[in-house]
């Protein structure tokens, strides 16, 4: 008796000790299988959006603070459709003003940096699907609130579910402090990262690349990362996002096969334990398996929830991330080597 007292405690704290992973996998995979019932618009980007307060060492959100993040997600999605409508049909002045908008939210640091990514999002796809319709930029200005919302709700229940514990801690002190910058600093970042999304920007601006603004979110969000620049986290991201990418291709071509939402499930819960096994370890590159996993899920989600051309859609959706990947790691590359070459000149 006493034999089986003792397994089941050991269970027990095993089962503890891998409660984040559990939260992490679970909860993704609930977060997915309630958005895909529920078919709302863009549903596929919740389960995306909420990996970012499922990570190694986040906590859970207080309602003060959701509910701030939602007023600051609304503010910044009605600005972006004001500024839209009066200033989208004069180029000369929405471009500067536009590059203003952009300069600001990565020279700020007042916003935390998930408000920050939401902000980024709605402030670059707004205006640029605007540029088609105003009614496209206003449903998705509403579509992202919706989804930031379901988003902040899920991953409050699943908190209750996998309560935060003693495992969390240990990731959370382990996260790194990122060190307070003076405002030369803050802006001298902010202008370099602008002149890797600025080009990018202008691109879709006056092409018109609505089919491809997925690169344009993906660059806006890697340019955040200036570990990018090393050599070897550079590869590792295009390797992880390839690996992404694949087991999405695999995962869709079993779907074909059994076309249930319950296969969808199961099989997101078996790549959410194989890539959350990297991230929640103390691997130098852990982070990276973490966006691995959402370019999974945004990729799987972005062909499932298609009516048309799904197949051919994986692939292009693939190229375009592996695009999005290799620019920031290159540009990253070459302003690091500017900057190196200018330091020991000036020494």
């Amino acid at each position: 008796m006493l034999g089986k007292y003792l397994k089941l405690n050991k269970y027990l704290d095993g089962f503890r000790l891998d409660i984040p992973i559990y939260r992490y996998v679970l909860g993704a995979s609930f977060i997915l299988l309630v958005s895909s019932l529920l078919n709302y618009s863009l549903s596929y980007l919740t389960p995306v959006l909420a990996l970012g307060y499922l990570a190694p060492g986040v906590k859970p959100l207080s309602l003060k603070q959701a509910t701030s993040f939602l007023m600051v997600l609304l503010l910044a999605n009605v600005i972006a459709i004001v500024f839209s409508s009066i200033f989208l049909n004069y180029t000369l002045v929405f471009i500067p003003l536009f590059a203003l908008g952009v300069l600001w939210l990565y020279f700020s640091d007042k916003l935390p940096m998930m408000v920050k990514v939401f902000a980024l999002i709605s402030f670059l796809l707004i205006p640029m699907l605007s540029i088609q319709s105003g009614k496209i930029g206003a449903f998705v200005a509403v579509s992202l609130i919706n989804n930031a919302l379901m988003a902040v709700v899920l991953t409050q229940i699943v908190f209750l579910i996998f309560p935060w514990g003693q495992t969390d801690e240990v990731f959370f002190k382990s996260n790194p402090v990122a060190p307070v910058k003076t405002e030369n600093q803050r802006f001298k970042y902010a202008v370099n990262i602008l002149a890797i999304v600025f080009p990018v920007v202008l691109l879709f601006y006056f092409f018109g690349l609505y089919d491809s603004l997925v690169v344009l979110i993906f660059i806006s969000i890697l340019s955040m990362s200036p570990a990018l620049a090393n050599a070897k986290v550079g590869l590792v991201m295009i390797v992880a996002n390839i690996i992404g990418g694949l087991m999405a291709i695999l995962v869709y071509h079993l779907l074909t096969v059994v076309p249930m939402l319950l296969t969808l499930i199961l099989l997101t819960l078996l790549v959410g334990l194989v890539f959350a096994s990297k991230l929640f370890s103390k691997h130098k590159f852990a982070p990276v398996f973490g966006t691995a996993f959402s370019t999974f899920l945004l990729i799987l989600g972005s062909v499932t929830s298609s009516d048309a051309e799904a197949g051919s859609k994986v692939w292009t959706r693939i190229i375009q991330i592996g695009i999005a990947v290799i620019y920031v790691v290159i540009v990253f590359r070459v302003m690091e080597y500017f900057n190196n070459s200018r330091k020991s000149r000036s020494l």
